[in-house]
């Protein structure tokens, strides 16, 4: 019985994030995906030591995981952050585009919303205990063309794609990596909004809320 628990504390200590609840009583009804998004790359987790964890141990490895998935939540654009942008709370999901496709499996949280136009923005925020956000961002390949995109105060790194009418940024801060990504009827206009969100975005990361 000893070994299959120590089995089960193993595999635990490789789970990055998962299975994190609480998320649907937070304000701005915010989305929450546990599915691994089909074609996404996969990360690893360093094998856990041989040796039981101590309770020490284990107390400072789950206020690691609570401070990340705080980060997380609060990184996540609400109705207030995005007053002036005219966009509006959406329906029905934003379903996740090639690049988001891209970015590797952690705990993402996050909302979709609409413009008038009928353009549609989607924000996608997820946490990575093992590493920090700028090494996962390094590793993420989307399709279509690169966009040039400032970095914004805030934010440790930024990189973003455009395919088709669809332009996705990613903002990396801590452990937490924010994801933008606007559908509009043309590049440019899809461009030009996801570039003006980053700023926002950025200001909600850990690193600029100190």
């Amino acid at each position: 019985m000893a070994t299959v628990r120590h089995k089960r504390m193993v595999i635990l200590a490789a789970v990055v994030l998962t299975g994190v609840t609480g998320c649907a009583d937070r304000p701005n009804d915010l989305e929450t995906y546990y599915e691994k998004t089909p074609g996404a790359a996969t990360t690893t987790t360093p094998a856990a030591s041989s040796a039981p964890a101590s309770p020490a141990g284990q107390a400072a490895a789950s206020s690691a995981r609570s401070a990340v998935v705080d980060d997380v939540v609060a990184a996540v654009l609400t109705k207030q952050d995005l007053a002036g942008e005219g966009v509006r709370a959406a329906t029905t999901q934003a379903e996740n585009e090639a690049c988001f496709a891209a970015v590797p499996s952690g705990d993402p949280r996050g909302a979709s919303w609409t413009y008038s136009s009928g353009s549609t923005f989607k924000q996608q925020v997820t946490g990575y205990l093992a590493q920090p956000a700028t090494d996962v961002l390094a590793q993420v390949q989307c399709d279509g063309q690169k966009l040039n995109v400032e970095l914004p105060s805030g934010a440790q790194a930024v990189r973003g794609w455009c395919e088709g009418s669809t332009c996705t940024v990613l903002l990396a801060a801590g452990h937490v990596l924010s994801g933008l990504q606007v559908t509009a009827s043309s590049a440019s206009r899809a461009a030009d909004a996801v570039k003006s969100l980053a700023p926002l975005a950025a200001k909600k990361l850990p690193s600029a809320q100190g």
